[in-house]
């Protein structure tokens, strides 16, 4: 075998190993959006489209390999394109690849070009292997489909319209599969506004075409517009009381309304069926769970265990359900099922260390806890934990020393981290503390309102009063209108020292800003109490209680209506504040200094 041959021998296998040319187009072959799991389900089935797509990518490939001229120079560029893409050399793999797609008619490798283009995030490189696409393809309705998420980034939202509308012309078939691809890209790229009117304009919506009316509806849920999507989705069910796609939208947007009782009694008898679906059935029993059946959940989740072990969301439903039963041992076994099958939502290592927590394996619990990743949606919850099994171990020196390292370790939510430890600290008495570790944090942040907020609050409690008026009038100089600050001002004044008409001009002033905030009411009350205006600091009080039941209102109004005469009344005020909150250290001091 010659040098040549060898070449062409070695380069063929390499493509077939790769599958350089029949590798399906991650941006039309990705995961459902947000948009798309409305209506979550096992992931199954979606594994099994996902087995079909690459079946049909592999009968492609063979006709692509038998008609592809492969020159040594079209050779050439395509494998030094896959060099420099795993070398992370995105800019010359695209340039290389747009170079083969030129050499050739081929939209096979014209889509691998566009493919590759889009990762470069360049505009005019995508642009112009887009172009060559549908230059060498026209007819192709993937390629218009993939144009969307460019023309979406271009904020050309005409030429989305546009080219969705041809995509579907092309390919009538795949309505269902487009819309929902086009339905992702939308929540990425555009506004709610934008999206939901770029569907609206499509032919096929225009038109009253069940699945375009379908998309719109999950869309509308996805950003919350749960009455439109209701209205929309329903007229669906009842022309086709058995697709399963529809009732699973509906039945899970009235559980987001709060009506999951409606979407039990919707679903049910479909659920039950022999033929019924596993999405079906798992949103049956999720329904099940928000109301409470736990029993018949687990059923539900159990029966669907039983033929599918492998299924996450089933494995990750029965942990719930587990811990739910404060059964940390079996929930301990799902989570750690969920695990060995990876785990791609990143939750189920939060799940194990609320498992080992239960089990009263704190050890364990903190090295879970530790290990949720950062990206994780459970990370923040994770942290809180972590922390309180140290406090509840009186480890606030390890808690300190992680925090401080997590300060270390995400420099951006830094400023979060020391109003974290400042809370902790004082929760913990340690006031002082709490004081110099904000007071070194300005040192950081010397622009933040939330650090001087919080420092003017710990500082009342250990008697810096010079330091809080000093922070909260900085924040008020920026600020005339914070409302917030205003308050705490006024109230610590009238409170703390005889300046009360100065403090009663602020209180009103938040109170113009915030009508009606039972606080402000509160701190106006107590402003004319001080100032001996009883009947008018009555008034308040009462107002401020009627909004909101809290313990130190209560406190308040009773000692005004002691200081009025009002003894009895007074005491029944303050015995409802103990039945609510017995250990309230203003309330306690208050009947303390009248002999109660």
């Amino acid at each position: 075998m010659d040098s040549m041959q060898s070449f062409w021998k070695n380069a063929s296998e390499f493509l077939k190993r790769v599958g350089l040319l029949g590798m399906p187009l991650l941006l039309l072959a990705c995961a459902s959006s947000p948009a798309q799991q409305v209506a979550t389900s096992g992931n199954q089935s979606a594994e099994t489209e996902v087995e079909k797509t690459a079946e049909a990518e592999s009968e492609k490939d063979a006709e692509v390999e038998a008609t592809l001229p492969f020159t040594p120079e079209l050779m050439y560029y395509i494998l030094t394109a896959e060099v420099a893409g795993q070398r992370g050399e995105i800019g010359a793999a695209v340039d290389l690849y747009h170079r083969a797609a030129d050499m050739v008619e081929s939209p096979k490798l014209a889509s691998r070009s566009a493919q590759v283009a889009s990762l470069s995030r360049d505009k005019q490189r995508i642009s112009r292997a887009l172009d060559r696409w549908v230059e060498v393809s026209p007819n192709e309705a993937d390629v218009y489909i993939m144009q969307t998420p460019f023309l979406m980034w271009e904020e050309d939202f005409d030429g989305v319209v546009e080219a969705v509308n041809k995509a579907l012309s092309l390919e009538p078939d795949k309505k269902t599969e487009y819309l929902a691809r086009v339905s992702e890209s939308l929540t990425e790229a555009a506004t709610q506004e934008q999206a939901l009117d770029i569907l609206e304009r499509l032919d096929l919506y225009q038109q009253g075409d069940p699945a375009a009316q379908f998309a719109h509806a999950r869309l509308s849920a996805f950003y919350k517009q749960f009455d439109a999507a209701l209205a929309e989705i329903s007229p669906l069910v009842e022309a086709e009381p058995r697709n399963e796609d529809y009732l699973i939208l509906k039945a899970d947007i009235l559980q987001r309304m709060g009506r999951a009782e409606e979407g039990v009694k919707l679903i049910a008898r479909a659920a039950k069926r022999k033929n019924a679906s596993d999405e079906l059935r798992f949103t049956y029993g999720k329904l099940l769970g928000d109301q409470g059946e736990s029993e018949k959940a687990r059923a539900v989740f159990e029966a669907l265990h039983a033929e599918k072990p492998t299924n996450r969301d089933v494995l990750f439903a029965l942990g719930l359900l587990a811990l739910e039963d404060k059964d940390g041992q079996e929930a301990k076994s799902f989570f750690s099922q969920l695990l060995k099958q990876g785990d791609p939502t990143q939750q189920a290592t939060y799940f194990m260390g609320l498992s080992e927590q239960m089990n009263g394996n704190l050890d364990a619990a903190l090295v879970w806890f530790a290990s949720v990743p950062v990206h994780s949606n459970r990370f923040d919850n994770a942290q809180n934990n972590y922390i309180n099994i140290l406090l509840e171990r009186g480890e606030l020196d390890k808690a300190r020393a992680h925090l401080a390292a997590m300060r270390q370790d995400l420099p951006e939510q830094a400023l979060q981290y020391y109003l974290f430890e400042a809370s902790m600290l004082r929760e913990a008495d340690q006031s002082q503390d709490a004081f110099d570790l904000l007071t070194d944090a300005m040192g950081q942040y010397p622009q933040s309102e939330e650090l001087r907020y919080s420092r003017a609050m710990i500082a009342e409690s250990i008697n810096k009063l010079d330091v809080l008026e000093k922070d909260l009038r900085w924040i008020l100089e920026k600020d005339p209108n914070n409302a917030q600050a205003l308050n705490a001002l006024g109230y610590t004044l009238t409170d703390r020292t005889d300046r009360h008409q100065e403090a009663l001009v602020m209180i009103q002033k938040a109170l113009e800003i915030k009508p009606g905030d039972p606080f402000y009411l509160d701190s106006l009350g107590w402003a004319y109490y001080r100032l001996g205006e009883l009947d008018k600091a009555e008034k308040y009080l009462r107002e401020a209680l009627q909004v909101q039941p809290d313990v130190e209102f209560i406190a308040h109004l009773g000692e005004v209506l002691w200081e009025k005469g009002k003894q009895t009344e007074a005491m029944k005020m303050w015995q409802q504040g103990l039945q609510q909150d017995a250990d309230n250290r203003l309330l306690l001091d208050t009947m303390r200094r009248y002999g109660k």
